[in-house]
């Protein structure tokens, strides 16, 4: 099996300006650091190797499956949305790295036995919630089921990275607080929008990928 390697310089913001919403773009452009008051968090960005026909791993990556869940409701910018395992920083976490495979067990039931860490992608700071996200890449190398934590989880996808090609975005209408609306670039698969945060991280992966 081929693995992915990360290069040594990511390509960051590049990569992120190519799904960013329109009212991220400036901002991003200038944008050098996260603000000193931003919560950390991490987020679970794992692909799913699809067999061939005789059980073998094929070896054209865009043909893998990137898992993603969709967030229950709550009293929240993210309410609802369609994003990777993951949440905020705990103290007890020794790093990013453990609180992605944390949130992934306590939302899914992701074993971490089960996977290969790859490495960080490049963070990313979204400002209507305060947050940089740390995203970590893994492998996925035995899990068959999931198992939703319905609190938090309502379900969950698996969609070939190749459909998330920046060309097959999108213009979308998006709701980011009731009755406010914004236009961003996303992705729409069965009812669904992967947009704002979650599709700049998969726009970095793509791009890493090809």
């Amino acid at each position: 099996m081929r693995k992915i390697i990360l290069p040594d310089i990511l390509p960051g913001k590049e990569a992120h300006l190519k799904l960013a919403p329109e009212t991220r773009v400036s901002s991003l452009i200038k944008e050098q650091t996260p603000p000193l008051t931003a919560r950390e968090s991490a987020v679970l960005v794992m692909l799913n190797p699809t067999k061939d026909n005789n059980g073998n791993t094929v070896r054209d990556k865009n043909k893998w499956t990137l898992l993603l869940i969709k967030r229950n409701t709550y009293h929240g910018v993210h309410s609802g949305q369609i994003a990777f395992p993951g949440g905020k920083c705990e103290i007890y976490d020794i790093d990013y790295k453990a609180t992605a495979c944390r949130e992934a067990y306590e939302e899914l039931r992701i074993d971490q036995e089960k996977i290969e860490i790859i490495g960080e992608l490049t963070k990313l700071y979204v400002p209507p919630s305060n947050f940089t996200i740390y995203p970590i890449l893994a492998i996925n190398n035995g899990i068959e089921k999931y198992f939703p934590e319905e609190r938090e989880v309502t379900d969950y996808l698996h969609i070939p990275l190749g459909f998330f090609n920046p060309e097959n975005a999108k213009k979308c209408r998006v709701e980011i607080t009731p009755n406010s609306w914004i236009h961003a670039p996303g992705y729409l698969i069965n009812g669904h929008i992967i947009w704002g945060a979650t599709a700049m991280i998969i726009a970095e992966l793509y791009q890493i990928v090809n």
